[in-house]
């Protein structure tokens, strides 16, 4: 597939779960054994604790919905069987990445040997929204047009404010984690599709841990910023959110976005509460043509979950967060 060969603003929505023992609520190494034999929808991820969904091509966010919890029950039925649970966030609060055994995929141990002892802050979730594409020059314009709207998608997912048992003092302590990365952050300026190429050149594109990107194996483009949601409602919320924004967004041909700007605006987002006013009109004409507006609207209005955790608390957010996610 690439890009056209899905519908235009088609959805495909990725989920990362962390897998814990059912009793101890600690995290349990079980993902290369929990998706062996389990088709294309399930996935190891860089940590052997953790769980990656992927929901086929979706022409709308009903069928997101479905697909995300379709496959959330399928992660808990078979971690149930090797007797653990799935938890939903952006970071597990008392987990530490240091102790926490890797995936033997190859991929994932080329991953770790790039960043040495780094790796162990790698250790978060995030939700993935891919939207179909007609052709490259598209996204491109998409891209640039999303961009600006990141650092408010992120303060409204924000979902991850203990991390190595401590408040982190931010409530995505996750976004900060993932601009340590190489290639964390905002994606360089591309103005034309060769551009991206010339970029790319000899590289798998997979490994460049943008907080958006042109996804050319898929034809879409793929908005990684948000926390991992523990509400499954949330979770397509965003798509839909997402969809509504490109939707917006291929109509215009913005200039490119300040990066510096962006990454500012971007490490504030992370402490912050959202202010999503303007987001809000920019989207909803959008989101009702989409059907989906009564679901934005919903995310729109309602305190990230990170709000939710600081209220419950170390050490009980813990279990709070283990029975919401299932």
């Amino acid at each position: 597939m690439t890009f056209g060969q899905s519908a235009p603003l088609s959805l495909g929505v990725e989920e990362e779960l962390f897998l814990v023992d059912a009793e101890s609520l600690e995290t349990a190494p079980i993902g290369p054994s929990l998706v062996a034999g389990s088709g294309p929808r399930l996935k190891t991820e860089l940590f052997a604790c953790i769980a990656e969904t992927t929901t086929p091509v979706c022409s709308d966010v009903e069928g997101v919905l479905e697909e995300l919890t379709r496959l959330r029950h399928e992660v808990a039925e078979r971690a149930a069987a090797r007797g653990a649970t799935i938890l939903a966030a952006g970071t597990h609060p008392t987990a530490r990445g240091e102790k926490e055994p890797l995936s033997p995929d190859p991929v994932y141990v080329e991953v770790a040997a790039q960043l040495g002892p780094a790796v162990s802050r790698q250790l978060v979730c995030g939700l993935h929204v891919h939207v179909g594409m007609p052709d490259e020059q598209t996204c491109l314009r998409a891209l640039e047009g999303v961009l600006p709207w990141l650092p408010i998608l992120l303060s409204l997912s924000a979902n991850s404010p203990f991390v190595d048992g401590v408040d982190s003092g931010l409530r995505s302590a996750r976004a900060g984690r993932l601009a340590e990365l190489p290639s964390g952050g905002a994606p360089p300026v591309f103005r034309a599709w060769d551009d991206w190429a010339a970029r790319t050149a000899g590289l798998d594109y997979r490994r460049l841990h943008w907080d958006i990107r042109p996804h050319p194996l898929y034809g879409t483009l793929e908005v990684r910023i948000p926390d991992q949601q523990t509400d499954v409602r949330r979770s397509a919320a965003f798509a839909a959110l997402v969809q509504a924004l490109v939707r917006v967004c291929t109509e215009e041909d913005p200039e490119p976005y300040d990066r510096e700007l962006y990454a500012e605006r971007r490490r504030l987002a992370a402490a912050e509460p959202p202010e999503a006013g303007e987001l809000r009109a920019f989207v909803e004409p959008a989101a009702r043509e989409l059907g989906s507006w009564a679901l934005v609207r919903e995310l729109l209005e309602a305190s990230a979950e990170a709000e939710r955790q600081l209220e419950i608390g170390l050490p009980a957010v813990v279990e709070a967060l283990a029975s919401m996610s299932s």
